[in-house]
């Protein structure tokens, strides 16, 4: 007998398709699919936050006297931080908080420049004394100081956010026990019995 003749015809195997996938390709696209997504939503959040830092930046680009930049700085400090945090501020308590709010790198430049301009804003115009060209370099100067808050102050980090409350309380404190606060309340007593 011959062994060859019990052999069988060769049979092909059947054609290998893709489908199903294994399970670990799937898994794969979900990770990627959620990663994309997750990406897409930060973005997002990062462009919702920033558009009140960007509106702010733009008007203040039409903004001249001081008064409309401290409003504008008000406000913009009020989008990004809480009301009650924010709302009550006015004249140095105000630039105390801003500079609270600010990176350290950058605390003393907007010093500087901002000077004595937000006690300013509350003291009437007669008494002011300044010449149109000196009103002008002050409002560059107060422009600039603000433009300085509005790029590195906002969006607020987390610590400064959080550490903002606690500088302005012992702000307040030396403030009322310094000489500059007794000077601004007389110029303002004065002001006061000048109107009367």
């Amino acid at each position: 007998m011959d062994p060859l003749a019990q052999l069988s015809d060769i049979h092909l195997p059947a054609n290998v398709h893709g489908y199903p996938i294994a399970p670990g390709w799937w898994l794969l696209a979900v990770i990627v699919l959620a990663l994309i997504i997750y990406g897409l939503l930060k973005l997002r959040q990062a462009m919702i936050k920033r558009q009140a830092q960007k509106m702010a930046l733009k008007q203040l680009s039409t903004a001249t006297d001081i008064s409309a930049m401290v409003a504008l700085l008000k406000w913009a400090a009020l989008q990004y931080f809480p009301r009650p945090q924010v709302a009550h501020l006015t004249g140095h308590a105000f630039k105390s908080f801003l500079i609270a709010t600010l990176p350290p790198k950058h605390q003393q430049e907007f010093t500087e420049l901002s000077a004595e301009h937000f006690v300013s804003v509350y003291q009437s115009t007669a008494v002011s004394t300044t010449t149109s060209t000196t009103a002008n370099i002050i409002s560059a100067e107060f422009s600039n100081a603000a433009k300085l808050w509005l790029s590195h102050a906002l969006p607020p980090k987390k610590e400064l956010a959080r550490l903002a409350p606690a500088i302005i309380k012992n702000a307040k404190t030396t403030l009322h026990n310094s000489p500059a606060a007794d000077k601004s309340a007389n110029v303002v007593l004065e002001n006061d019995g000048e109107k009367s």
